[in-house]
């Protein structure tokens, strides 16, 4: 929006620049990965993590009735067709924005850290890794290697560690990484050098002040802050500020933890980013940090970091690169992936009102879509014809 000439106010509860879900995530752009989590299998997945059988799906709210109105709509969208259509709209998404992370580094004049070398996806069991193979071939997709266990370790030296108990990967040429946080901070510096921008750090909204079908102004515990149009980028805080309004973005908080242990041994680590569709962690090295992320909690919007969850994430690193860091000193967290239903982001702008727009509910893929989405809204708000079209979720309070 700066970049075309109109004055922006980012307003940020917390104390600086992703302190939230960009804190400590995995930093993997996996276009590769871009698919919606309600399919045909997902009902099944979701009876083994009521009953306790997956360790990386997890239930601990049961009686929320938040949860509770996601998860119909969450099996409305579990139809092949429904799936198909979510995961293009995803898959669409990501790749856009994709191909506008590394200009974003040039234009801001950043160092080059994003690494657009591709990313691998690895099975540990045979059935599952077939099962993958047919589906890749099915589609067709070319910018997707399917590679046996030799070829994977010839790949990724890095995955020698634990290579007995690997059956086979995929390369998935499109895939980036990048530790989001510090790109993240440092975009945040570029931008206090921009006349039209105003950060508001340690600033909570309170309200949205409205004259009929118009925002005049976002109300703040500082004061109101006048506006031609407001965006909610909110994760999983978005329906907290339209309920007023009216309506509920259906956003569900999954909580996610991840691990970052000191590198002591660089070649006993990957350079090439990875998720384990097996044990279902995404596994990514930046600087002298290995970040390990897994699990998906429902659990509200608890954000406190459990012990038997930790330890799931530790003896996986223990066992594929205990000799490569630091096993006494790891740090933990725990965050909350702003999910929809369907998948995809809420993307557009709200019915009821003229100048209110909305961009969240990104999921696990937050850092993979981000330029494309802000990109995307940018576009429609100024009236330019926009590059990507119906790649929002749906909603009747959505147009």
């Amino acid at each position: 929006m700066a970049k075309r000439g109109l004055n922006v106010a980012v307003i940020d509860a917390l104390s600086g620049p992703a302190e939230m879900c960009s804190r400590a995530n995995a930093g993997i752009i996996a276009v590769g990965h871009a698919k919606a989590w309600a399919g045909p299998g997902a009902p099944a997945a979701m009876i083994n993590a009521f009953a306790g059988r997956d360790p990386s799906v997890k239930v601990t709210r049961l009686t929320d009735p938040t949860l509770w109105r996601w998860g119909v709509e969450f099996l409305l969208n579990c139809s092949p067709s429904a799936h198909r259509r979510n995961t293009d709209k995803l898959q669409r998404l990501s790749r856009y924005s994709r191909d506008l992370a590394a200009a974003a580094e040039v234009e801001m004049n950043l160092p080059a850290e994003i690494r657009h070398q591709g990313g691998l996806y690895l099975f540990q069991d045979k059935a599952q890794f077939s099962t993958y193979v047919a589906s890749i071939e099915d589609h067709g997709d070319g910018s997707v290697e399917v590679l046996g266990r030799d070829a994977l370790i010839a790949r990724e030296p890095g995955l020698s560690g634990m290579s007995g108990r690997l059956v086979g990967g995929l390369f998935s040429a499109t895939d980036s990484v990048g530790d989001c946080r510090l790109f993240t901070q440092r975009t945040t510096a570029y931008l206090n050098q921009i006349h039209n921008v105003s950060l508001h750090f340690k600033t909570r909204v309170i309200g949205l002040r409205r004259a009929n079908n118009i925002i005049e102004a976002v109300q703040t515990n500082h004061g109101d802050i006048p506006c031609a149009a407001v965006i909610l980028a909110t994760g999983v805080e978005t329906s907290d500020i339209t309920h007023p309004l009216g309506f509920r973005a259906t956003i569900y908080p999954v909580k996610g933890y991840s691990g970052t242990w000191k590198i002591i041994d660089p070649a006993g680590v990957p350079t090439i980013p990875y998720v384990d569709e097996t044990e279902l962690l995404a596994v990514a090295t930046y600087g002298r940090k290995l970040r390990v992320t897994a699990i998906a909690e429902f659990a509200a919007h608890d954000r406190s970091v459990s012990e038997a969850s930790i330890s799931h994430i530790a003896e996986y690193v223990r066992q594929s690169f205990g000799d490569a860091v630091d096993l006494e000193t790891p740090e933990f967290w725990a965050g909350l992936r702003p999910t929809t239903p369907a998948g995809p982001p809420y993307l557009g702008r709200v019915r009821m009102f003229d100048n209110l727009w909305v961009n969240a509910g990104h999921g696990q893929l937050g850092w993979t879509m981000s330029f494309g989405c802000g990109e995307l809204l940018a576009q429609r708000i100024t009236g330019e014809q926009t590059s990507l079209e119906n790649v929002s979720a749906t909603a009747s309070w959505l147009v």
